[in-house]
């Protein structure tokens, strides 16, 4: 548990707490890598370094997800980003297909964390807060950058 206050607290101070609106792909990319990586990942990360870093790592995010700036996440992907991220740091990852297994007596990510004592839902809230105002810069350089080069 002491663990998990410690990287709530890392993310609030690392990407700042708004007010809640549905996140992207990209903004849980970048709110995850600069939250539990931010010792492995440039502070001016852009979306696309953080989502290769996650991906690289096991944590895995669909080009087709990140590529709809209209697609939103919900809990149940956080379960999921923060579960892999978990049994990474633990050692406990088993990768297949490029992917962190989500492990098998589990029915979900979020059952995961519920008996791992991972409070995803806080994470969730916090990542809600912080993109109530839209999303995290990082996000809105990347989908400037594409509509430039259209």
């Amino acid at each position: 548990m002491k663990i998990v206050r410690s990287i709530l607290a890392s993310f609030i101070l690392a990407v700042g707490v708004a007010g809640a609106s549905a996140p992207t792909f990209g903004d849980l990319a970048v709110f995850i890598a600069k939250g539990y990586f931010k010792s492995y990942i440039p502070k001016d990360a852009s979306m696309e370094q953080c989502v290769a870093f996650l991906n690289k790592q096991g944590i895995c995010f669909s080009l087709l997800d990140l590529l709809n700036p209209n697609k939103t996440v919900g809990p149940e992907d956080c379960a999921r980003v923060v579960g892999q991220s978990m049994l990474l740091f633990s050692g406990e990852a088993v990768v297949a297909n490029g992917c962190i297994k989500k492990p098998l007596e589990m029915e979900t990510w979020v059952d995961y964390c519920l008996l791992n004592d991972v409070d995803s839902d806080a994470i969730w809230k916090i990542l809600t807060r912080s993109t109530s105002g839209g999303s995290f810069s990082e996000v809105r350089q990347f989908f400037k950058k594409q509509s430039e080069a259209l």
